[in-house]
């Protein structure tokens, strides 16, 4: 699916009755997502890459909704190792119906495991004893929580292998970088 794909099979999704003409997009089985993925989701003539598309129909689909991505994305926390130059990373779409809400659209620094960790970075310039850039501190404070709760070490490494799994290895690698400087 390419990234016009996703517009127009969202508006079709949120308005079922327009006439809204379908998308290039082609629906995969897992085992051909997985293959595609594997191959180093490269993007084709029409600049379609994988995206794994999660319908949210209720508040419990909701509440599981990482859990039903990592279902998918069982190797989340890893470095991927299908990743080559030019591919692109697998974005995870949910479609969550109107009716289905969630908890409010807080802002992320209002969470408060993420504002423990914000105000160990405004204290000391670092999180989990890694010096973290500010302008990537909302992706390292994510990673580092979600590295936790799965059990994970948290380490320079293992947060930029998480990492990498949607953002190009270049990016990946700077961030690498960062919170390897003490």
């Amino acid at each position: 699916m390419s990234s016009k794909d996703v517009e127009i099979e969202l508006k079709r999704w949120r308005n079922p009755d327009e006439e809204v003409k379908a998308s290039a997009a082609q629906q995969l089985s897992i085992e051909e997502a997985l293959a595609y993925r594997n191959a180093g989701n490269l993007p084709d003539a029409q600049g379609r890459s994988l995206r794994l598309v999660l319908h949210v129909n209720d508040a419990a689909e909701l509440s599981y909704l990482q859990e039903k991505r990592l279902e998918f994305e069982p190797d989340f926390h890893d470095a991927p190792s299908w990743r080559k130059e030019g591919s692109k990373p697998v974005n995870v779409v949910p479609l969550r119906r109107d009716d289905v809400v969630g908890d409010g659209g807080r802002a992320w620094w209002e969470d408060p495991d993420v504002a423990a960790l914000e105000t160990e970075w405004m204290a000391t310039g670092s999180v989990a004893g890694m010096r973290v850039p500010a302008d990537v501190r909302s992706f390292v404070y994510k990673t580092v929580l979600s590295l936790r709760a799965a059990g994970r070490e948290v380490n320079p490494d293992s947060v930029a292998d998480s990492i990498a799994r949607w953002m190009s290895p270049k990016e990946a690698e700077q961030i690498r970088a960062s919170l390897k400087q003490t």
